[in-house]
């Protein structure tokens, strides 16, 4: 579905990492959260923006990881977040958890909002 909105957005370039964005941000939440997983995929002029928010259950303020590469698999999914975006944050409402994300295009594409 990410591939197709972008396509129709005229931002198949911005395929690759923003399904790989898409893909990390919704493992943490599947990992560390808990109840329903919303993902939210718009874009503004030239920028698009990525949200998942969860119902809750992980800890107080999602991290990145500090360890070194050959300590373990896994837990570099806010590394490459932060590294796939020009901006990232996250913020918890009401037992919600949100973590967004943005990256600029380049170019001007239509607006819009997507699942």
């Amino acid at each position: 579905m990410v591939r197709a909105l972008l396509a129709s957005w005229g931002l198949a370039a911005e395929q690759g990492p923003i399904e790989l964005a898409v893909s990390e941000l919704v493992s943490n939440a599947i990992i560390h959260g808990d109840g329903l997983i919303d993902v939210r995929l718009a874009v503004a002029g030239d920028c698009i923006r990525l949200e998942v928010a969860d119902e809750g259950g992980g800890p107080s303020a999602p991290r990145r990881s500090r360890r070194q590469a050959s300590e373990f698999v896994g837990g570099w999914g806010l590394d490459l977040v932060e590294r796939l975006s020009d901006a990232w944050g996250h913020s918890r409402d009401g037992g919600r958890t949100l973590v967004w994300m943005e990256r600029r295009t380049g170019g001007s594409s239509p607006g819009g909002d997507g699942p």
